[in-house]
């Protein structure tokens, strides 16, 4: 679950952080950016903690790959449907995570052909 938290200190530099528990990782983003990120994915989630969740993976895929967040909200903005979008996601949550284990991979098991036959459907 993501924690965000607004900065306010400073009115000319206002950032936001974000600690995210899963990954135990602290961000300090810009608030503007923040906004537009995450305006973006509470119009497209169902509710706000999911969009809070994108928005926090999301400012991680940017830092970790070294991508403008606006350049990458663009890319997801064109895809056409939510599928597209998550294989969108998972492509770039795969670049950190471990890789026993890939989100969005399946294999479709083959059935071995001699032990098939013997199979009484």
């Amino acid at each position: 679950m993501a924690t965000i938290t607004f900065d306010t200190t400073t009115a000319l530099d206002r950032t936001v952080k974000i600690f995210d528990g899963f990954y135990n990782q602290e961000q300090i983003v810009n608030a503007a950016d923040f906004d537009i990120v995450n305006g973006y994915f509470q119009s497209v989630c169902e509710t706000i903690d999911i969009a809070n969740n994108f928005t926090t993976l999301f400012f991680r895929i940017a830092q970790y790959n070294q991508i403008d967040v606006l350049t990458l909200l663009a890319a997801i903005q064109g895809t056409e449907n939510n599928l597209q979008m998550n294989a969108f996601i998972c492509y770039y949550l795969n670049g950190f995570k471990s890789k026993t284990t890939l989100y969005g991979i399946a294999n479709i098991p083959i059935a071995n052909q001699p032990a098939a036959r013997n199979v009484v459907q």
